[in-house]
């Protein structure tokens, strides 16, 4: 018998809680294998990513009125319960219909006494809603904000630490928006006019981007790589943020170009299309799935100056003979800069995973310092928000290597960015700037 809508997100959201899974993964698959219509999928997909996105919250909401405690609930009758009380607080379904499938579920996967439990928390729970005791905003802004908008304690705390309490609940919001997919135009192939005008022709809505001229933001797209297009290399799935970082490194024509933790290739095929694919890129990443993931991304994209190479971005003497003109130094962090991108992310997210990556980023940085050229450039970049990973590590690189300083990335972005410019470096934020939180720091090597 074929899934429903229901027991399909259910099945999801458990995977992603009990093994990890990654939903914006798993779900598309097993969307694809399902017999549900247009709008159950859409039904599917926001009830899933909701649930997820709202677990810390959901599971407050239970404590309320559960005898249980939720660590005491077994995992999977938790996240049905999760997934019905969501229904009941924030979809546009008759409570009585949330409360009535839920309970079906439970019979059909458990023993009665789980079916009269969910049947009664879920009734009591639509039944109270309104009377729920959240906290007080001015009393408690970091609980008001955590429960509002979906977001882990110590995640508000720190942001209102850094930017105050109307930024960090704009943040926090924003991060709670279904994100925008937009696409880079692979101009070495073909330009963002005539590619806009084939995929209308292909049913697409398509509309510029808001900053860069070979960005386009499609709507109701369906699955983007069963597209001649897509497999031809015309386009690839990339947000502007992550494209003003090609642009910042400024590469030209005929240089030679370092990429480290370059995978799966999003960067590396942009810089090669403004380098009109004259001059080369070292592409360097050190897992070996993701190298693979990199060689047919330059392959799709018909990035011919680009090599992929599995190596560690610590180790590169044997890769790197001699000193190159630029490198862009996109390095692993918390990516609390894309949470809209994983729902469930921001509850895998640890605090002391801060500081940990804040020391490999200065680890990376200082290691390939070492190959940039005298008077050439090291841009550092990571997807995320917080002060340490960003401009603590730059102030730490600096104190390291003298003889690097911090240029001014302002001349290098969009006009409507440069005057959130800061010490020469930049933060974007979501709720600020409309595109995933993103930092820059365009570091150059003295004479």
């Amino acid at each position: 018998m074929a899934k429903t809508a229901r027991e399909i997100a259910l099945e999801v959201i458990h995977r992603v809680h009990k093994t990890g899974s990654y939903a914006n993964l798993l779900l598309p698959k097993k969307l694809r294998e399902s017999d549900l219509d247009r709008r159950d999928k859409a039904f599917t997909t926001e009830l899933t990513y909701g649930t997820l996105r709202a677990k810390g919250t959901l599971d407050w909401i239970i404590q309320q009125f559960s005898k249980q405690k939720p660590d005491k609930i077994p995992d999977l009758v938790l996240d049905l319960t999760r997934m019905s009380v969501y229904q009941i607080m924030y979809m546009d379904v008759p409570d009585h219909a949330s409360v009535n499938e839920a309970v079906l579920i439970a019979k059909k996967n458990f023993h009665p006494g789980i079916s009269k439990f969910v049947n009664g928390l879920l009734r009591t729970i639509a039944r109270e809603k309104d009377n729920l005791p959240w906290p007080d905003k001015e009393k408690d802004p970091a609980r008001y904000i955590s429960l509002k908008y979906f977001h882990p304690p110590w995640i508000v705390k720190m942001w209102i630490e850094e930017f105050g309490i109307e930024q960090t609940e704009a943040l926090c919001e924003a991060d709670n928006r279904p994100p925008k997919l937009v696409i880079r135009v692979n101009t070495l192939k073909i330009t963002p006019e005539k590619l806009t005008d084939e995929l209308k022709e292909a049913g697409w809505q398509v509309e510029p981007g808001m900053y860069m001229p070979e960005a386009l933001v499609a709507k109701d797209a369906g699955d983007i790589t069963r597209v001649p297009q897509f497999k031809e290399g015309q386009f690839y799935a990339q947000d502007e943020s992550s494209m003003i970082i090609a642009h910042v490194v400024d590469p030209q024509p005929g240089e030679t170009i370092l990429d480290v933790a370059a995978a799966p290739g999003g960067k590396t095929t942009h810089m090669a299309q403004l380098m009109h694919n004259k001059g080369q890129i070292l592409s360097v990443d050190v897992n070996p799935n993701r190298v693979n993931l990199l060689k047919q991304n330059i392959q799709r994209m018909g990035a011919t100056i680009a090599q992929a190479i599995k190596a560690d971005a610590t180790k590169l003497k044997s890769v790197v003979k001699k000193p190159v003109d630029r490198i862009l130094c996109d390095a692993p962090c918390s990516g609390l800069g894309v949470l809209a991108r994983r729902p469930d992310a921001r509850w895998t997210k640890k605090p002391e995973q801060i500081e940990e990556l804040s020391h490999l980023q200065t680890d990376i940085l200082t290691s390939v310092a070492d190959f940039v050229r005298p008077g050439g450039v090291l841009v550092y970049s990571v997807c995320t928000v917080t002060r340490q990973e960003t401009k603590l590590v730059v102030e730490r690189f600096l104190r390291i290597r003298e003889d690097f300083y911090v240029g001014d990335v302002a001349p290098y972005l969009p006009e409507p960015l440069r005057a959130d410019v800061r010490d020469g470096m930049i933060q974007l934020l979501p709720s600020r700037h409309g595109i995933d939180g993103l930092f820059i720091a365009r570091l150059r090597r003295m004479e």
